[in-house]
């Protein structure tokens, strides 16, 4: 089993800022790192392939089709974005993937992406040169920091399906965003295009970041990581044993840090509690595997400090 060492003594704490989705602010006040930074939280219909989740009745927003160019809520970007290094995106669908061009426009940060994420960059206006395509498996060192980008799974459907229970492992539009995409990008462009997952050293720590409710048993051998970023909606229950098998690979990470648990949908400021409920559930599984982690489940700009 690896070291829990990062190579570096730390710089001080590190805090991590929860943008709801599996959106994450990472920085040591020296680096500063983006983790699929979406802020624009589309309403949205007819989506991932059926009706659910629908927007409140009082959510007067106007709705976001699949053949509509979807617009950034570019006040909420600059209001909570004014520096960033590196963009890792984890795969390209729009609620992880969308408000990206603008921050990396805004603040020249390095994109990590798979080629969809790539393609989806350049077609969105992003120099050629702000963009790193990676596959899964490289290991790269940004200044401060170093990224390695370990392959992972997407989630399966996000709804049990009425019809047969084979419905539920399939994933939501797995294809690939094309090289020769032009600009601006619809709704449907934002397609998944491959999945990855991070683990990131900065300031001291190993952070591993999950954007999606599966994984690949054999990548997460050996990650040891320090923080582990873990997506808690209940789509995990269409894993195998998905909290439990997950944190036992992992060491049982000292810190264990819910994401992606929210209604997506819905604007901030929205009521989660129904989402906030079912993700103490995943806090029950984490504690039951290992209950020495400490366990935090973030609300919407929350920072916790590690």
């Amino acid at each position: 089993m690896a070291t829990r060492k990062a190579g570096k003594a730390k710089a001080g704490k590190l805090k991590l800022t929860h943008y709801g989705a599996a959106a994450w602010r990472i920085t040591d006040g020296r680096s500063t790192v983006y983790v699929d930074p979406y802020f624009s939280r589309l309403r949205t219909v007819k989506v991932f392939g059926n009706t659910w989740p629908m927007p409140t009745p009082e959510d007067r927003r106007p709705v976001v089709r699949y053949d509509d160019v979807p617009v950034s809520d570019t006040a909420t970007i600059d209001k909570n974005v004014t520096k960033a290094d590196l963009i890792l995106i984890s795969h390209s669908h729009f609620n992880h993937c969308m408000d990206m061009p603008y921050l990396a426009r805004k603040t020249g940060a390095t994109v990590v992406g798979t080629e969809s994420t790539a393609n989806l960059a350049r077609a969105s206006g992003v120099p050629d040169r702000q963009i790193v395509p990676v596959r899964g498996g490289e290991d790269f060192v940004f200044g401060d920091v170093s990224v390695r980008a370990i392959p992972s799974l997407h989630s399966s459907l996000v709804m049990p399906s009425p019809y047969t229970l084979y419905d539920n492992c399939r994933y939501f539009d797995g294809r690939t965003v094309p090289g020769d995409l032009q600009g601006p990008p619809k709704l449907k462009d934002f397609v998944e295009g491959g999945t990855l997952a991070y683990l990131i050293r900065i300031g001291g720590e190993r952070v591993l970041v999950l954007c999606s409710m599966n994984y690949i048993e054999r990548e997460m051998q050996g990650l040891d990581p320090t923080i582990a970023l873990i997506p808690a909606s209940a789509w995990r229950l269409q894993v195998y044993e998905y909290t439990r098998r997950l944190v036992r690979l992992l060491g049982h990470p000292p810190t264990v840090i819910a994401t992606h648990w929210d209604k997506q949908v819905s604007p901030y400021g929205a009521n989660q509690d129904s989402e906030l409920k079912q993700a103490e559930t995943f806090v029950k599984e984490v504690r039951a595997e290992s209950p020495k982690s400490r366990i935090v489940v973030p609300k919407h700009f929350e920072t916790v400090t590690v």
